[in-house]
């Protein structure tokens, strides 16, 4: 019996609902079939359900996929960066990437973690209430633009905060619409998109010409590792090159944390008991001593982190698109097929994760006895094009964490409903107004 079932909805239907509201949409498909045929006709599309099939397009059959979509919209803005590089080219690209997040870097790391993450402290200890999310998108362009560029953006954070924003919502308005229209024609969201990245380039030129003249405060950073880069021909990478990397961690590497961090304190709001877990944790620990060995013994801080990743993964939607026919479970696929693979549907399926609803931390302890199948929870993907900045992200995200609720709590403003907003990455959607209040 065929494990592809076709959705009785109509094609048209189908577009609709996605275009409306993408995560009850997929929230909608997650019980069709462990993949759900959409029935779109000469290139036909698929929902994906099922951790077997995850797991053959993400690592068994990798070599038979390519982005799709996602690649197009992302390389009007990155170019050929790791995001978008293919084939040997991404390999290559992963291969020199990799220094940047070895042990010894995410010590220096961790430290600039604290010191910024100190400084908004002391800005929030003036504040009765604050737009989280726009402040954990300051915070973590901040810490980025620190530990990969070595340059302060303080002074223009708000700007290129901005500029990656409208970024972000112009590539995910352009990855819904039926036709991929091109950057030279002056439409009012290929203008907002051509002025950001126009912004974000001036940033990054400028740190690109600082490192070639003064190289020695850049040797800990991305940039000076890619200044040493040879290319897969024996040469220097060229600036254009380094420009794209640097784009790529601009929209990847701070945007996903931040969002994270932002549904994280709003679930410690809605959840007292695990909140007070939280605080009884963090209060024994000096985390300004030496932030890099002591952030792994806060266990129970990285359960929560888990369990966020879960219940609101950044990443929450991956596209695959075969390059040929293709063979998955011993079902066939035609060439251009497109796979659909919902993190945020899938993590809420019942039957891999109990009360799905439910933020939960516990059910990844060690001794919780909750056991969930290989590819059923992949906030980080998976195979060849895995989150190469996932221990990093860990890192991070349990520092920042740490050093806020250890001083402050957060609740809610009068909220009607806090609702995703699944752009490029899972945003709150209005962004979120909480209360500041300090610890005693």
């Amino acid at each position: 019996m065929s494990r592809v079932k076709e959705v009785s909805t109509s094609r048209l239907q189908n577009y609709l609902d996605f275009r409306q509201d993408p995560i009850a949409f997929f929230l909608r498909m997650l019980h069709e079939g462990d993949i759900v045929s959409l029935r779109t006709g000469f290139q036909p599309t698929y929902v994906v359900n099922s951790p077997d099939f995850v797991r053959e397009i993400l690592v068994t059959k990798d070599a038979f996929f390519k982005k799709g979509r996602t690649d197009k919209v992302l390389r009007r803005t990155i170019t050929n960066g790791l995001l978008t590089a293919r084939k040997e080219d991404h390999k290559h690209q992963r291969s020199y990437y990799q220094p940047i997040f070895y042990k010894e870097r995410l010590q220096h790391y961790a430290r600039t973690i604290v010191e910024e993450t100190n400084r908004l402290k002391e800005s929030l200890e003036k504040s009765a209430s604050c737009v989280i999310d726009d402040e954990m998108m300051q915070l973590t362009l901040q810490i980025i633009a620190k530990v990969m560029f070595a340059t302060d953006v303080e002074e223009r954070k708000k700007q290129l905060a901005d500029a990656v924003s409208d970024t972000i919502e112009q590539t995910a308005q352009t990855l819904y619409t039926p036709v991929i229209l091109p950057m030279a024609i002056p439409t009012k969201g290929n203008n907002i998109h051509k002025q950001a990245i126009d912004t974000l380039e001036d940033m990054i030129y400028g740190v690109i010409k600082e490192a070639k003249e003064n190289p020695e405060p850049y040797k800990m950073t991305m940039v000076g590792l890619l200044l040493d880069t040879v290319s897969s021909g024996g040469k220097p990478i060229t600036d254009e090159e380094i420009r794209d990397q640097m784009m790529t961690m601009l929209l990847a590497g701070h945007e996903t944390s931040a969002n994270l961090v932002t549904w994280i304190f709003y679930a410690l709001s809605k959840n007292p008991e695990v909140e007070k877990r939280f605080h009884e944790e963090i209060d024994n620990i000096d985390l300004e001593a030496s932030p890099f060995d002591l952030y792994s013994k806060l266990s129970y801080t990285q359960q929560i982190i888990k369990e966020g990743l879960r219940m609101y993964p950044p990443a929450w939607l991956i596209y695959r698109e075969s390059e040929g026919e293709v063979e998955l479970l011993g079902e066939t696929f035609k060439k251009g097929s497109t796979f659909m693979i919902c993190t945020y549907a899938m993590h809420r399926n019942e039957a891999y994760f109990s009360q799905p609803e439910v933020f939960n931390p516990d059910r990844f302890a060690e001794e919780s006895g909750e056991e969930h199948p290989n590819f059923a929870y992949v906030p980080f993907g998976g195979g060849s094009r895995s989150c190469i900045g996932s221990r990093f992200a860990m890192m991070e995200t349990t520092l920042i964490l740490a050093m806020l609720g250890k001083t402050f709590t957060f609740s809610l403003e009068d909220t009607p409903s806090v609702l995703p907003d699944p752009l490029v990455s899972l945003r709150v959607k209005d962004g979120l107004k909480m209360n500041v209040q300090k610890r005693k």
